[in-house]
């Protein structure tokens, strides 16, 4: 007996997109910007004007997901309680220093003061707001 193989659809999901980006000055305070409008259709349908500074349209839709991007990673962070970050900052220092004592091989605590950094990072982008 043979199976019958039917294809298999592909489902998308609804997506954030860009619909229409429309110049609407040279910046005014920096020379070499231009302000752009760009509507953006949401995952419910709704669409968004939103202002956008760049160089060129693709500057300014770069750096207006790159903002989103920041403000979304900042809302992530504020969830996260103080102590949490407290015992990773003890944590990564105390492992990395043990690793590199016990193997005699300093990359480990190069490693361990590198997490710190992007800890402390995320910390200070946690309290900024």
């Amino acid at each position: 007996m043979r199976a019958i193989l039917t294809p298999m659809s592909k489902t998308t999901k609804p997506r954030r997109m860009a619909i229409k980006a429309e110049w609407q000055r040279d910046s005014n305070s920096s020379p070499g910007f231009n302000k752009y409008f760009i509507t953006i259709r949401e995952t419910d349908g709704s669409e968004v004007k939103m202002p956008a500074y760049g160089r060129d349209m693709q500057d300014a839709l770069s750096r207006l997901v790159k903002t989103e991007r920041a403000e979304k990673l900042a809302e992530v962070t504020e969830k996260v309680p103080d102590f949490v970050y407290v015992l990773l900052f003890l944590g990564t220092l105390g492992v990395g220093a043990t690793l590199s004592t016990a193997n005699d091989d300093p990359l480990y605590f190069a490693v361990g003061a590198t997490a710190l950094v992007v800890l402390v990072g995320f910390y200070l982008l946690k309290i900024r707001k």
